[in-house]
């Protein structure tokens, strides 16, 4: 007996690599541990209090808090969850009715489309520029042919690195009629936002994370900024218990500590810097200039040289069945040593051929 759902059966799944390499550069993670001056911290949560046996604070107060300090919003616009990717997939099960269309950039963050088609929702694909920049009017063009609910855009944008300037963001916001959510997953190697102006508008929701910038990726930690009636809204459909209270605990100390992360930030950022540099130079490369963690490389024999780097145990992100970027690998911004050992083997196979 076949009991899936019909709608789903050429959903094709997205799975993550769980194959370990001597450097992981794959899935812009953060190259460092959370602090230990953090971790000291959380033993003595584990050691003093009961935190295991006792449900998690189902709204997250204390954390809500802190981000809501640090976004410059109140509590009440913020919703917590396991990672952006719940987030995601909240937005379209409260907002998106079956059959509604759904506006998702490409190339772009591929779990917008999947959730969508999950959800019962049409994604409608609105492709970038040959640039990979971002065409407002092709997504106002779309939601007025299809009356769509939601468009995602992302900012700056997964797996390009590119960004969108603010002008443009709200040129969409005021001339959009559903609701635009802007994913600022790497917003913290960038430095320019929309939170400081999401409450001048009821159809904006900002989406942020703890995996990037501060080094959260195991724990799934997801925030979101908007004004209170949405996330009213949301707060229906969302899980009392979503957020385990360790993971809770971790990203309260990691906001104490932010000057650390900050310093770690800057790090990632000049090694995000000096590796462009060098493979700008290199013939037959090009590299997509990045405001993320990250960089798009564009080169001939692409899955080759992702096959050398991987039998050097080196892991990229390649894109085999990708119309758009299939000439292309995405590098995380890891440490010194592990960017000079990709630059390494990636120069030594391009000196070869």
């Amino acid at each position: 007996m076949d009991y899936l759902r019909s709608d789903l059966k050429d959903l094709i799944p997205y799975k993550a690599s769980n194959i370990e390499y001597d450097i992981i550069l794959d899935s812009n993670e953060s190259p460092f541990d959370i602090p230990d001056s953090t971790k000291e911290r959380l033993i003595e949560y584990i050691s003093i209090g009961n935190i295991f046996n006792r449900y998690p604070d189902p709204n997250s107060t204390a954390l809500r808090e802190a981000i809501a300090h640090y976004c410059g919003v109140k509590p009440n616009n913020i919703l917590v969850a396991a990672g952006s990717d719940e987030l995601i997939r909240m937005i379209i099960n409260a907002f998106v009715d079956k059959y509604e269309y759904v506006l998702c950039p490409s190339p772009s963050f591929s779990m917008y489309n999947i959730y969508t088609k999950i959800c019962g929702g049409i994604p409608l694909d609105i492709q970038l520029r040959k640039d990979y920049s971002y065409d407002m009017d092709k997504f106002i063009s779309a939601d007025r042919q299809y009356n769509a609910k939601v468009a995602f855009i992302c900012n700056p944008n997964n797996p390009t690195g590119t960004v969108i300037e603010k002008q443009d963001i709200i040129y969409l916001i005021k001339n959009f009629d559903g609701l635009v959510v802007i994913d600022e997953a790497y917003f913290e190697f960038y430095g320019e936002t929309m939170v400081d102006s999401v409450l001048d508008y009821e159809n904006v929701i900002i989406l942020r994370t703890f995996s990037k910038a501060f080094g959260a990726a195991g724990l799934r930690i997801g925030y979101l900024v908007a004004n209170e009636d949405l996330v009213e809204d949301l707060y229906i459909i969302k899980s009392p218990y979503n957020v385990n209270t360790f993971s809770q605990l971790t990203a309260l100390e990691l906001l104490k500590n932010f000057d650390i992360i900050r310093e770690r930030i800057d790090y990632i950022v000049s090694e995000r810097d000096r590796l462009y540099h060098i493979l700008n130079d290199v013939e037959g490369i090009e590299v997509v200039p990045s405001k993320a963690n990250f960089l798009l490389l564009q080169l001939k024999d692409s899955q080759e040289i992702y096959a050398k780097l991987l039998e050097e145990g080196i892991s990229v992100r390649n894109f085999p069945d990708d119309t758009d970027l299939s000439s292309c690998i995405r590098v995380s911004i890891g440490t010194r040593y592990e960017n000079d050992r990709f630059l390494k083997v990636l120069l030594s196979k391009l000196e070869r051929r």
